[in-house]
């Protein structure tokens, strides 16, 4: 108990936006699945549940907000979560086990076959290592890799929840100096990511034989795909379809499978408008997430797209307008 401890109060710390409570009253909208069956209905969480599991663009976002334990009598972030987004990164902490936050997102996972996944930082994970193996770390890194691997992989079991994502950023002053910052790394290659991936790819990813994903986002690093299920790559302000071409090839690393590449946009910043102006050939002007929706890599259909600090979008008319067009683009109801 006292890894799982440790990673909790470390895995997820950045940058979180705690909202109180959304005064709008939770009334689902429509989504592709929806225009078959009433919402709400059996049938509908059925259609819902087949859909998530289908082959289809996921929608990913990295939300804010959804730590605190919440109450039956106050509708929270949690609760307003769009049906059809596939997966959700907790960013900035989880609601406690036994909570009401806690079991709404179970419900959800149940009802809805929405996914849950926890983010760190490459430094976040080096804090777990040194208070778990303080000892070990300095004589035998690669043990207290695999060991804090193991942590992380036993904490999703706890939680039951659905995955990790390392937030892969090893040239930011943060993260530079870490054991998975570039102070490790000789000719873009650190030792200490690829056995990163390869011990948590025993617990979580394609390679797992289990349904738990493994991601990474920001930047990627060599060898490491075969491992990923998807790469979130921060592709904010994007604004054509060549840039993002350009994104999968360069932080990719030529690695990256189209199929698991999928670029988020930044609603932390751009939440009012949909993003940045994004050029599209067909279609001209549109805002930079429907872009991403409508965008595909030459190489073949990305994996989909996603938005950090996703939650932020929740104000606009209606709520999450922008999540649910961009979902409608790429999924487009059955009508």
């Amino acid at each position: 108990m006292k890894t799982i401890k440790y990673l909790l109060y470390t895995c997820l710390f950045a940058g979180s936006i705690l909202f109180a409570a959304c005064e709008k009253q939770n009334i689902p909208v429509p989504e592709p699945v929806s225009k078959l069956v009433p919402v709400g209905s059996e049938e509908y969480y059925e259609n819902l549940r087949a859909y998530k599991r289908s082959k289809h663009p996921i929608y990913f976002g990295w939300w804010g907000g959804l730590g605190t334990p919440g109450s039956p009598e106050t509708v929270s972030v949690i609760d307003q979560i769009p049906d059809s987004v596939d997966i959700v990164a907790f960013w900035g902490g989880m609601p406690p086990i036994g909570s009401h936050n806690y079991e709404t997102m179970q419900r959800i996972r149940q009802q809805k076959g929405t996914r849950f996944v926890i983010t760190s930082f490459g430094s976040g994970v080096e804090r777990i290592m040194r208070q778990n193996d303080p000892q070990l770390i300095e004589t035998n890194v690669m043990q207290a890799i695999d060991n804090v691997a193991k942590a992380i992989a036993d904490t999703i079991a706890l939680y039951n929840i659905d995955g990790f994502d390392l937030d892969y950023e090893p040239g930011e002053a943060a993260e530079i100096n870490s054991f998975f910052g570039n102070r490790y790394a000789v000719n873009g290659n650190n030792p200490h990511v690829l056995r990163l991936f390869q011990a948590l790819g025993k617990y979580l990813g394609p390679k797992s034989g289990t349904d738990k994903l493994l991601i990474i986002d920001g930047y990627s690093h060599p060898g490491v795909e075969p491992y990923y299920s998807y790469f979130m790559q921060q592709a904010y302000g994007s604004s054509s379809p060549s840039v993002l071409q350009g994104r999968l090839q360069n932080y990719g690393l030529g690695e990256c499978p189209p199929q698991k590449f999928v670029p988020c946009e930044n609603f932390e910043n751009w939440w009012r408008d949909g993003g940045v102006n994004f050029t599209d050939p067909q279609r001209g002007t549109i805002p930079s997430l429907l872009g991403f929706a409508y965008w595909n890599p030459t190489e073949g259909p990305k994996g989909g797209i996603g938005s950090y600090h996703t939650e932020y979008e929740y104000p606009n008319t209606p709520d999450y307008k922008w999540t649910r067009q961009a979902i409608q683009i790429m999924n487009p109801a059955v009508r």
